[in-house]
């Protein structure tokens, strides 16, 4: 695959329209890492068989299989039957025009996961079936029933899932997701918080300290431009704010045991 300087990006949603949820599209069943314009994916597959490409990762299709694709993530498809199922796809934008709480809380929850086996299909796929009638009516739909419906898919998905009803965690997700930048302090400034009090809540969430929820986004996003663009070493370093391109090299080093040019010219094999 012959790269660009930036990882492709694909918009599948209306400029008109924060949701889209529909039957997944046979014809994407095989497509080239590409990252979301500003959205949040889930994926449920009812039928299908083959890989889904997250990053470095290849994840075996065994259907019927949900998979959370976040806006930072690049992915694709390697579909080897004709598949079927469902997508949702939300905007930021509809978070900020929901004004129940508790399907942002649903959402957030997600963030953290990349796919979950489906425990009870005929129930999912009864909820999709109703979810798309409703958003497929000529006239506005209900939005209260509609939301209803989500939900209750949500919850569906998220049973057996450690939920935690978070909050500044979240934020810093958010902020770390758009701007990996190598300073506790920048998110810290961000969110109103101190430095040890977010070292706190990063500790109490997700079992880590802030320094290291950084650095593992800032070498999972250097891990995706070094493989999936053609932007040089030095570019990235920039792009990422390191203060110069040896630091980089050696902070990727450090964290991979290898250097970026050497990542780069590495084959990337399926698991």
């Amino acid at each position: 695959m012959a790269l660009t300087n930036d990882i492709p990006v694909k918009n599948k949603i209306s400029n008109y329209s924060d949701l889209k949820i529909a039957p997944f599209d046979p014809a994407k069943k095989k497509t080239k890492p590409h990252r979301h314009n500003k959205y949040f994916e889930i994926v449920y597959l009812s039928k299908a068989e083959g890989f889904h490409y997250i990053d470095d990762e290849a994840y075996k299709i065994e259907a019927p299989t949900f998979f959370f694709v976040k806006k930072d993530a690049v992915h694709h498809w390697d579909i080897t039957n004709e598949p079927e199922g469902y997508v949702i796809i939300f905007k930021e934008a509809f978070l900020e025009n929901t004004t129940d709480k508790t399907l942002n809380s649903l959402l957030f929850q997600l963030i953290n996961y990349y796919e979950e086996r489906c425990e009870d299909p005929f129930l999912v796929e009864n909820l999709f079936s109703l979810l798309v009638a409703e958003s497929n009516k000529s006239l506005r739909p209900n939005k209260h029933y509609f939301e209803g419906l989500l939900k209750a898919l949500l919850s569906q998905i998220n049973k057996n899932l450690d939920f935690k009803n978070l909050s500044k965690p979240d934020e810093f997700l958010k902020l770390l997701t758009d701007s990996p930048v190598n300073n506790v302090g920048f998110y810290a400034d961000k969110l109103g918080v101190t430095n040890q009090k977010l070292n706190q809540l990063c500790k109490e969430h997700f079992s880590k300290t802030t320094t290291e929820m950084i650095a593992y986004q800032i070498n999972k996003e250097a891990k995706r431009l070094l493989r999936f663009s053609s932007k040089s070493v030095s570019e990235i370093a920039f792009t990422l704010h390191f203060k110069d391109t040896s630091h980089f090299v050696r902070y990727f080093k450090k964290h991979n045991e290898t250097t970026p040019l050497k990542f780069r010219n590495t084959p990337n094999k399926p698991l």
